[in-house]
């Protein structure tokens, strides 16, 4: 009797203690249902999506302006005032010839000019008043005319002893010394300009036909000499022939730059122009993978974000063989493995290799 009921109130005693365990291992498994699964993804970089063609082709350096100065009349150098090397400035006396001998012509057509013209004044009074005959008059005002061309010319021929720069420069060249005769139009120096210096090249044929002048023009010019190759020289475009070599089969052409400060740039340097052509976008191709639909001239792709190591839906344009053309940017990360069944916003883990990437 007393076996009994202990029997009975073990079995009662027992029940919590299963009951118990039973909850405890339901609340075991549903918190290893509801611990998130963070599903592994093979992403892509985008590189660098644009780029600029650069062009370059053999070039020397020129003076802007040039110029070989000479006297317009002969005589004996009185004076060079500049030598090799020396800026000056326009408007500069450079060189003098003696002016003895055109100073004492000068004076002569001056006598000859106030004779001619004090008769003609007088011949005009006189043929008012029909005191002399017409032809009279016209020979007199023909010498009057005559002697004021003269000492015209001689005042000129004064004002040719001295050569006087016509632009800012450096003076290249000297070719005469102090008292040396020279001949009229005889070489006596070079002058170059001194801050804008032109670039000559040539340009193939089939470059240039692939551009309108204007294009050209509005190219991006920048030159780089052989004797300083690491420093880029910005310069703009100033001519081109309108007429190819046919010997060459290409223009000639000249850009511009300023002589740069810290090295001395000299006419007769080679180097090379270079033109920079405005930056286009290629084309960038993703894996089928990748895609999560795709269209005609678009398509859609899940893009990773490293920070938040979550993934957004993003739209892309397409080119007709399937390859993306806008909508992406340098350093992009497309996932093209593991992309499906993803939703927007999900997080995500970059896939690995055993021991690696």
């Amino acid at each position: 009797m007393n076996t009994h009921r202990l029997f009975k109130n073990t079995g009662w005693f027992a029940l919590p203690i299963l009951v118990a365990v039973g909850l405890s291992g339901c609340n075991q498994a549903q918190s290893e249902i509801n611990e998130p699964v963070i599903k592994p993804v093979k992403v892509v970089l985008v590189p660098e999506l644009n780029f600029a063609l650069v062009s370059s082709y053999l070039a020397q350096v020129d003076a802007t302006d040039r110029a070989q100065l000479s006297f317009q009349v002969a005589g004996q150098i009185s004076s060079i005032d500049v030598k090799m090397g020396e800026a000056i400035s326009q408007g500069e006396i450079l060189a003098t010839l003696d002016p003895t001998d055109y100073q004492v012509a000068l004076d002569a057509k001056q006598a000859e000019f106030d004779l001619a013209e004090s008769q003609w004044q007088r011949a005009k009074q006189l043929f008012a008043k029909k005191l002399i005959s017409a032809d009279e008059f016209d020979r007199i005002e023909t010498q009057f005319k005559a002697a004021k061309a003269s000492l015209a010319q001689a005042k000129a021929d004064l004002g040719y002893t001295q050569i006087i720069a016509p632009f800012d420069g450096v003076v290249s060249m000297t070719y005469q010394k102090p008292f040396e005769v020279v001949g009229a139009k005889q070489p006596i120096l070079n002058l170059i300009s001194s801050d804008d210096l032109d670039v000559t090249f040539t340009i193939p044929v089939t470059e240039v036909k692939a551009m309108t002048l204007e294009e050209l023009k509005n190219q991006h010019f920048f030159v780089t000499l052989d004797s300083h190759r690491n420093q880029r020289i910005e310069a703009r475009f100033r001519e081109i022939a309108m007429q190819p070599d046919l010997d060459t089969n290409s223009y000639a052409a000249a850009v511009t730059i300023v002589k740069p400060n810290n090295i001395n740039v000299l006419s007769g340097m080679s180097g090379q122009v270079h033109i920079q052509s405005e930056a286009k976008e290629r084309a960038f191709s993703l894996p089928a993978s990748a895609w999560i639909s795709q269209q005609a001239a678009s398509g859609k792709v899940w893009r990773f974000d490293p920070v938040t190591e979550q993934i957004h839906q993003i739209q892309l344009s397409t080119n007709e063989s399937g390859a993306v053309t806008a909508g992406l940017q340098q350093g992009d990360q497309i996932v093209v493995a593991g992309a499906a069944n993803l939703v927007e916003g999900q997080r995500v883990k970059l896939w690995t290799r055993e021991g690696g990437i």
